[in-house]
């Protein structure tokens, strides 16, 4: 008979990658905050006519898409291990 049987360092590592998530997406937050600040600098969008993406936007969606992937794994089902 098949049992899901949770660990201790599932736990563990779940709850890392959920701290882990939250750091990401907190620093994709901040990102995006000086992203806008540069835009507004330069009195336009960044990536529309003369004003290439600058380093903010890219590290933005860089960490809402690695934190997503943190979040993802650390909610992810568990796979069920056979028990004796």
């Amino acid at each position: 008979m098949l049992r899901r049987k949770i660990t201790d360092e599932e736990t563990l590592l779940r709850g890392g990658l959920a701290l882990l998530a939250a750091v990401l997406l907190a620093s994709a937050a901040l990102a995006f905050d000086a992203a806008r600040a540069h835009m507004a600098l330069l009195s336009s969008l960044c990536g529309g006519a003369d004003a290439p993406h600058c380093g903010w936007c890219y590290a933005a969606a860089g960490f809402v898409v690695m934190g997503a992937a943190a979040l993802f794994a650390a909610l992810r089902p568990a796979r069920a291990k056979a028990c004796a």
